[in-house]
């Protein structure tokens, strides 16, 4: 028997809440595109509600007509939702797009309930709607643009949970604390290439704060007693006071190379902040500003060091850190930062170490020098890694681990790699 195939577009026959969802993988113009072919889908782009427009200035052939195109699309888009929710929306423009239009754009997701709100602009004298800071909506927002940043006395986000602020001064010197102390439920705070004084974040529900490559002309203050991770890359202040900061899990330190002995205090007060975390990450200017502490701080809660540093000359540094991290169980360093091992074992080492890997080996005698010391006095230790220079050949690789598994070991289960 034979069956006569009938073209059946199923797809169309679906509802138009599936219909909308499936467009919702599409990108703006893509979901906007698939209303010329067919009248039944003619509107049915309205019921995508993430929005995403983007319009790339960096072509040195560029239209004015293309400006003019993209802003009377997003007029379209923007006027077909008139009725519909914004979930998400996210615009990327440049200085050519006319900012009654993004004030426009901008005041029309507010007013649709966006939820997320994501912008990239780059506009001369632009100033934010003032509707933005008082939107109860709002659960993420990311700026991303060179402007002052005026923030209202009445600023108000309840809901907002993730804040971005990229590229931005602030106007006053307490724009930072009042902008984070309005938004109650915030969990991630990121600041990242912003100038301002002085940085006070004190709030109770911060998990996440990231300051990179900003400046700060005074004060950076943190009191923040839920924050679990902790990222200061190319960031220093001139003061630091960091207090109630039980709950760190991780902080990644990454210091610009000063002159650390004209910081010593700060530097103290600094790390004295951070003594509680479990995994300490530090870049090699930041060990160097470590070694200038006095006292040199105790860390009793570390469990994971890493330590990307690829000069020489910091063994006080790290053997202070491992002697004053009775508690840590995993080691990752150069093998440059430990020049001369330390005599007296550290207490870490023979009883808690369970993890060490070691980098940047370039002949055979420096590797097997240190890991046989790691070897002969770590008693738990279960995996022993060695990630050589990638112009090491196989064969050098083969004859460290031979001399490397002959040698004596204490621990019992160690696991030795080399790769």
């Amino acid at each position: 028997m034979q069956v006569k195939m009938v073209n059946v577009d199923r797809i169309s026959n679906l509802p138009d809440s599936i219909l909308g969802h499936i467009l919702s993988f599409l990108s703006t113009k893509e979901a906007v595109a698939t209303s010329i072919p067919s009248s039944k889908w003619r509107y049915l782009f309205v019921l995508v509600s993430n929005l995403d427009f983007e319009l790339d200035e960096s072509s040195q052939i560029f239209k004015i007509s293309t400006i003019e195109s993209f802003m009377c699309f997003v007029d379209r888009v923007l006027f077909f939702h008139n009725t519909a929710n914004i979930n998400a929306f996210r615009l990327r423009c440049g200085k050519r797009v006319d900012s009654d239009r993004v004030y426009g754009w901008i005041s029309a997701a507010i007013w649709r309930g966006v939820k997320h709100l994501g912008l990239s602009i780059s506009l001369d004298n632009f100033t934010l709607n003032n509707i933005l800071f008082t939107c109860t909506t709002l659960i993420t927002l990311k700026l991303k643009t060179n402007l002052v940043l005026n923030v209202p006395k009445d600023v108000c986000l309840p809901n907002l949970k993730i804040l971005h602020l990229k590229s931005i001064m602030f106007s006053n010197d307490d724009s930072v604390e009042s902008l984070v102390s309005s938004c109650i439920s915030l969990v991630e705070l990121i600041i990242c290439n912003c100038s301002t004084k002085k940085c006070n974040i004190s709030h109770n529900s911060l998990k996440v704060l990231e300051i990179i490559r900003s400046v700060l002309y005074g004060s950076l203050v943190i009191d923040t007693p839920a924050l679990a991770y902790f990222n200061d890359t190319y960031c220093v202040a001139r003061e630091y006071s960091l207090k109630n900061l039980q709950s760190l899990i991780r902080v990644d330190i990454v210091f610009l190379d000063i002159r650390f002995d004209s910081h010593q205090t700060k530097a103290t007060a600094f790390f004295e902040g951070i003594s509680n975390v479990n995994i300490l990450v530090l870049s090699s200017s930041s060990l160097k500003l470590l070694k200038c502490c006095e006292p040199l701080p105790i860390f009793p809660k570390l469990l994971h060091l890493k330590l990307y540093c690829d000069y020489h000359n910091f063994e006080r540094g790290v053997a202070n850190l491992l002697t004053d991290s009775s508690s840590l169980q995993s080691l990752f360093f150069y093998q440059e930062a430990l020049t001369n091992l330390p005599e007296k074992v550290p207490h870490c080492i023979l009883y808690q170490l369970k993890v060490i890997e070691i980098s940047g080996f370039m002949t055979n005698k420096d590797c097997i020098g240190k890991e046989k010391y790691f070897l002969e006095n770590a008693t738990v230790v279960m995996k022993l890694i060695i990630p050589t220079v990638p112009f090491l050949s196989e064969e050098q690789k083969s004859r460290i681990y031979q001399q490397l598994m002959a040698s004596p070991s204490k621990s019992k289960q160690c696991y030795i790699l080399v790769v």
